[in-house]
This record gives structure tokens, sequence and C-alpha cells, in this order.
């Protein structure tokens, strides 16, 4: 079989040659074509091989979302450099802990996040070597305030005067194991792990997106889902940048914003979390709102609410639902728009090259019965092979090429699968196995509630009790009793909350995933207080 190149940069390169003036960016107010993007991405590419970064070490990144995110990514992949993306929301001792997992040549950094690093360096443990503190001093979206002074370097001058005069590199050919970018999980739950996405797991997962979604070349797609995480940087944007589209990037999520972005850049694309569509859903703009254009709407993170598909259908707009996870980069499975409201709850079907079973978990044999709950595994070129340097990891997570997700499903009699909770979530409560997701997804009608978690904390009695943790717009203050009659016509009688604690914010991670340790922090602290 003859060499594919799998590297993006190709694909950049590619539309840079016959359409150098399309529009490529819209990011804060500026624009960039394809040609004045690839000149960028180009000079940092070859300010990195002058620095000596060689193929398959790292280069890490923390910030926001971004060109120069976007810009040191695929200056990465010109060279093979395997690209890091760090979590902005991580304190100064999970950085270290994630920079000394993945030993960077250079660590790219925003001003707002100089900080954080700064008071990392100053633990007595932290080694750096040889890394490089480059501070992004170009973004006309981030001033720098004050004076870069050692250790740091300003990231503009340093590719500047290594770029000049030096050799242009030749683009590295990727082929489809070789390693593009080492992604660490939330570690919400213990350490976090570094997943190594190769050429191939991105490239597979665009092949499967465009067999299914309907994507266009030329499309406009909304990056405002952190890029840090695999959804918002390759559920689309990845290929809409090599597949001839445009990006509006925004640093951060703002529900009006991306209102006014959808209706002004007809947007036709979006991967976003089921929390944002309820934000924006919210917003007084929301029922004026001219969000048609809006073709391709993926959702993925959670279920999302009968509640939310509803108001969403009603201005045009079907959101449409899959599943997946950082190891999977990112769909295993896929509901197609026209199926929104005919399988509501579910996460669709496998995608095209992408294989899924359902298995007991304390067996491991495989389900055979429609309907029956199992842990759902994933098979496919888009699925990682293992975790950084971590072989136990990676032992307990593969077996026969098997991807375990932890996650609970089962697939009905048609096919179609259905996401029950992570395995780790689940409530037992007096015998009886409670999966939070669907309480939460029963508690997402309640009048007035704005997002909701559901956990459970120890109980003599019934040795867990199920615990509603509810953010409720003003002037909205249930009580349980309240939230137990509304949800006893939705749910089992052994499902219902027994008890409710009422919050601000429900605790959720930078991928706008449920951070289910902060919840179940929060409601033992709730409750003790009382």
């Amino acid at each position: 079989m003859s060499f594919i190149d799998r590297n993006p940069v190709v694909g950049l390169e590619r539309q840079t040659i016959y359409f150098p003036d399309q529009l490529l960016f819209t990011y804060e107010g500026k624009t960039w074509d394809y040609a004045a993007f690839f000149a960028e991405v180009r000079e940092q590419a070859t300010a990195l091989q002058a620095a000596g970064v060689q193929p398959g070490e790292r280069v890490a990144y923390l910030g926001l979302n971004s060109v120069s995110f976007m810009r040191t990514m695929f200056a990465c992949w010109w060279l093979g450099v395997v690209f890091v993306p760090l979590n902005f929301r991580l304190a100064p001792r999970e950085i270290a802990g994630l920079l000394e997992q993945c030993t960077p040549r250079a660590l790219f950094v925003e001003p707002g996040h100089r900080e954080v690093i700064d008071t990392m360096l100053g633990y007595a443990d932290v080694v750096t070597g040889d890394m490089a503190l480059l501070l992004i001093d170009d973004d006309h979206a981030v001033p720098v305030p004050g004076s870069i002074t050692a250790p740091w370097l300003p990231a503009s001058s340093w590719v500047s005067d290594r770029a000049a005069g030096a050799a242009e590199p030749a683009i590295q050919g990727a082929d489809e194991d070789d390693l593009a970018i080492l992604m660490f999980t939330s570690g919400t739950t213990g350490k976090p792990k570094g997943v190594e996405l190769s050429y191939g797991n991105i490239w597979w997962n665009s092949v499967n997106v465009d067999s299914l979604v309907d994507t266009r070349r030329g499309d406009t797609n909304l990056a405002v889902a952190p890029l840090f995480h695999i959804g918002g940087l390759n559920a689309l944007t990845i290929r809409v940048m090599v597949r001839g589209g445009h990006v509006v990037v925004r640093r951060t999520f703002d529900p009006r914003q991306v209102l006014r972005d959808i209706q002004e850049y007809r947007v036709n694309q979006a991967f976003l979390v089921p929390a944002m569509l309820s934000a924006m859903a919210q917003t007084d703009e929301f029922e004026a709102s001219k969000i048609e254009s809006l073709r391709a709407l993926i959702c993925a993170g959670a279920p999302v609410p009968t509640i939310l598909l509803r108001q969403y259908q009603a201005k045009g707009v079907e959101v449409q639902q899959a599943w997946g996870l950082t190891e999977t980069a990112p769909f295993a499975t896929y509901l197609p728009a026209e199926l929104t409201h005919q399988r509501p709850g579910s996460c669709g079907v496998p995608m095209p090259f992408t294989q899924i079973k359902v298995i007991d978990p304390l067996s491991g044999v495989e389900v055979a019965e429609a309907g029956q709950t199992g842990e759902l595994l994933v098979k496919g070129p888009n699925v990682t092979k293992r975790y950084w340097n971590n072989p136990q990891a990676t032992e307990s997570a593969f077996s026969d090429g098997w991807f375990h997700s932890g996650d609970i499903g089962y697939c009905d009699a048609e096919g179609f699968l259905y996401v029950v909770d992570r395995l780790k979530d689940m409530i037992i409560t007096g015998g009886e196995n409670v999966y939070p997701a669907e309480v939460e997804r029963a508690l997402m009608e309640f009048p007035g509630v704005l997002d909701v978690a559901v956990v459970g904390v120890a109980d003599e009695k019934w040795g867990e009790s199920v615990v509603a943790v509810l953010s409720c717009a003003e002037g909205t203050i249930p009580d349980i009793e309240d939230v137990r009659e509304f949800s006893a016509g939705l749910l089992a009688r052994y499902k219902l909350p027994k008890k409710l604690v009422l919050t601000g914010a429900v605790p959720r991670n930078g991928s706008g995933k449920l951070d289910k340790q902060a919840v179940r922090l929060l409601a033992n602290n709730v409750l003790e207080a009382k």
C-alpha cells in the first residue's frame, strides 16, 4: 500500500497554494486569509527547528482559544513535533505534574497565565530542564502587562530571531501511527493520563464525521468550546481548516456573543456541550436570534435534555447528539439530524469506521439482549492505542484491541445506542442501581432549573442517598418535596432525590462536563453544615 500523508499541514498547504486569499480565521476583530496564516506557521516551524526541536519531542501551549494556539499546533506538525495543549484552568501544581510527564522543549504561555507558571517555578521540586518559557506578546486580544524579564522570553522575537536567515524546513510526512497530540484527561478521579492521539486518529475522525454529518467545503465553523479539549479542537475545527473553510475563534464562551456570531457570520458548524446550549437558551436574546444557518450543530459531553432539543428545533436548528471521549478523537457514535426527535436520549449509531460493543462489566461477556446495560467498548482507527508512559493504565483500558470507555449504556432492538452514565458515578441506594445522568435529565425539566448534577452521598440506612444539586433562576427556590413530587411522574421512586442542595453554579470542568468530585464535595459540605 502506498504512503498516504495524514499531516493536516499538507491540507493547509494545498488550500494556500490554490486559494491563498480565502478567509481562514476571524478572531476577536481581526482576520487571516490562508496565505497569511500559512506564512506565520512556516516562520514558527522554522524557528522551532532552528532552536533544535526534533521530531517526536513535545511543545506545550497554555492559554485560551486563539490563532496563536492554532499557529503553534500547525508549526509543531510541520516538523513532526508533538503538540501538548494544556488545560488553562489548572492550578500551578497540576500544571507542574503535566509538564513533568511530557517534558516539553518549549512552553508557549499567554500573559494571563504567566503567574501560574511563575508560582510553579517557585516550587523547589519542579525541574524545567532546557524548556524555553515563551510569553505570547503578539496577540492583539491579549495585551502584555509590564515588561518581559527572565526566565521569560518574548515569543514573537524568539520566533523571528531564530527564523531569520534559517533554512525553511520541509513539511514532515505523517504516517497513520505517528504521534500528533498529547492531550491530558481531566484527572478528576486521579492523576491525569496523557492520551496519545496520532495523525491517523485525527484523520479518521474527520472521515467519520464527513461520512455522516452535513458538513461542506467552505462552511463557517464557530470555535468557542475550549481548544485544549478534543471536542473543541477535532470534532470539526481542524477539518474545516484543511478543507477550505472559515473558523470564527472566540477566546471564551459567552452565550450572547455566540448567538450574535452565528447570525453575523452565518455559522454552519459548531461543537457545543449541553450546558452551553442551555446558557444560550436562557438569554433574553435567544427568542429573536436568527440561528437557522446552523446545519451541523453537534452536541456531546452529556445527553441533551428534551426541553433543549425542542427549544432549538423551534429556532430551525436540529441539535445532533454524539458520544465519544478524548481517547476516540472524539466521536464514536452520532445521531443523524433527522432522528433527533425520533430517538430522544440516543447518542446514535456507531461511526462508519468505528465499532461498538456492550459487555457485562463483571464477566466481560458481550451483552446479548437489546436494552441490557453494560460497559461500552470501542474499536477503530480513530481510537488511541495507548497512554503516554503509562503501561499500567494502557493495559487496564485495552483488551484485544477494544478500548474500555468506562461509560455504561445499552443498544436498543434497532441498533441505536444510549449512554446511561459513567460506571464510576453509579449510585447504589437500597440495593438498587441509580444512574445520575437519568435523574439529571428529568430534573432539567423542573421549572426554573438552570443546571443540575446528581451524586450519591453516604447514608447509614440506604448505603447511598441520591442528592440533587441545583442551580436555579432568580426567584426559583424549590424544596426537596417540590423536586420529588415533580420527578415522581418521570422516575421510579427509588431514583427520586432524597436530599437537595441549591447552589449558584454547578461545578463543571474545562470541557464543560460535570465535575462530579467537586459536586460531591459541595454536596457533603452543605449537608454537613445543615
